[in-house]
């Protein structure tokens, strides 16, 4: 049985949506001041804080606290719980040797997620599945899709950019596909977004140019809505016109975001479907994509044109379709094998010499053999042959070597 998010769009009323906004207000609340408990009893009488002593503290405080009595107990929980993870994982970077990252306060922009650990224990859909009924808000409309499955664990209640929406963790059984008894090697570009090792050439869709004009309309908006004081800082934050600009912008980016995973589910369906195994690249996306800035002392070279790549790169969105493709495989029971990178577009696959100077743009000629082709169709049939088949290790969709890397 494999995990998957079932996502559904939500319709509260009014009332509703004051009751959801107060319990992010509370839970918000409670996160800021048990980070700073913890940050506080360190800082004074170097004491660590534990999670259960604060859920001791939540049960005291809700037996003298009326308000905080009616929030749904296991909101408050999973704050806290989240919090543990959180200050974890911090110790765990520190003893790695990487980048910290320690928790911080969150504003209410970053803040947007109700957790409910049991799942169809607290949210409950009626027999139709038209209605969620949530703790303390009530009975919520839905949007009517795909059926829900009635032993769905975690779920999730969250506001974006205006509208509310329900996550519920499912669980899916693997259903092979019937077997094509073929394998393919896919290779990642800008000109094309993915080559086969069949030749085949797939349009990259370019998602950043198609939504520019709108993106950009609702930026300009934006910016004439704000006014800002000496330092560049908007002063009228709270304007309802400039957060009626923001949730433009905002929702014009995720029109954006939703046409490229839209596209991304398309392909990697399409894919899945039509080959028994699958090699790709394990690309280092964040070191690919990272800025080249520099510093004030030892500025960067070529910074335009690398952050003209790095939207090229993002904009593509193969992060995405990477997981797409290992989720899919994983329930259709196909393989996929990933590969070292290293000198993939610069081998010529008949000759199997490797140089630099035979790739020329889009073209690969091979300065020892001659041999002609597409540059990245090329480095696709290097990918193939790198793979081996069976996979020595079976990619799960949870897999962090793969996506750990991800930013796509």
């Amino acid at each position: 049985m494999l995990r998957w998010m079932h996502k559904v769009r939500l319709y509260p009323t009014t009332t509703q949506v004051a009751r959801l906004e107060h319990t992010l207000h509370r839970t918000r609340n409670l996160w800021n001041a048990a980070l700073e408990q913890r940050i506080y009893e360190y800082r004074s009488h170097r004491r660590r804080v534990t999670a259960q002593m604060q859920y001791a503290e939540v049960t005291d405080l809700r037996a003298l606290s009326a308000c905080d009595a009616a929030l749904y107990r296991e909101c408050q929980d999973t704050v806290l719980h989240r919090l543990e993870l959180a200050m974890q994982a911090f110790f765990r970077r520190i003893k790695r040797g990487e980048t910290p990252g320690f928790p911080r306060f969150k504003s209410d922009a970053r803040w947007s997620q109700l957790e409910y650990s049991h799942g169809n224990r607290a949210l409950k859909l009626n027999e139709d599945q038209s209605k969620l009924r949530i703790p303390g808000i009530g009975d919520v409309r839905l949007r009517k899709g795909r059926e829900i499955p009635s032993n769905y664990g975690r779920a999730f209640v969250v506001r974006k950019n205006g509208k509310w929406c329900a996550v519920f963790e499912c669980k899916r059984p693997v259903e092979p596909m019937p077997v094509s008894g073929r394998v393919v090697g896919i290779d990642a570009g800008i000109t094309a977004l993915l080559a086969t090792s069949d030749g085949d050439l797939i349009v990259n869709p370019r998602h950043l140019d198609a939504h520019r004009a709108s993106v950009e309309r609702a930026a300009i908006r934006l910016d004439e809505r704000t006014v800002k004081d000496a330092l560049g800082r908007p002063e009228n934050r709270r304007d309802p016109k400039r957060i009626a600009a923001v949730r433009r912008l905002a929702r014009a980016k995720e029109s954006e975001a939703n046409a490229r995973r839209d596209a991304l589910h398309k392909l990697s369906s399409r894919l899945v479907g039509a080959y028994d195994g699958i090699a790709m690249e394990r690309l280092d996306l964040r070191a690919m994509t990272r800025s080249a800035k520099g510093t004030i002392g030892v500025p960067g070279r070529n910074v335009a044109a690398k952050s003209g790549l790095n939207r090229a790169l993002l904009d593509t969105g193969f992060g995405t379709l990477r997981q797409l493709i290992v989720e899919k495989a994983a329930w259709a029971a196909r393989m996929v094998a990933v590969v070292d990178p290293r000198y993939t577009s610069q081998t010529c696959f008949a000759c199997r010499a490797v140089a630099a100077e035979s790739r020329k743009g889009t073209r690969f000629v091979c300065i020892r053999c001659g041999h002609g082709d597409h540059a990245e169709v090329n480095a696709a049939r290097n990918i193939l042959a790198k793979a081996e088949w069976p996979p020595p290790r079976v990619l799960s969709p949870g897999d962090a070597r793969l996506t750990r890397h991800d930013t796509a």
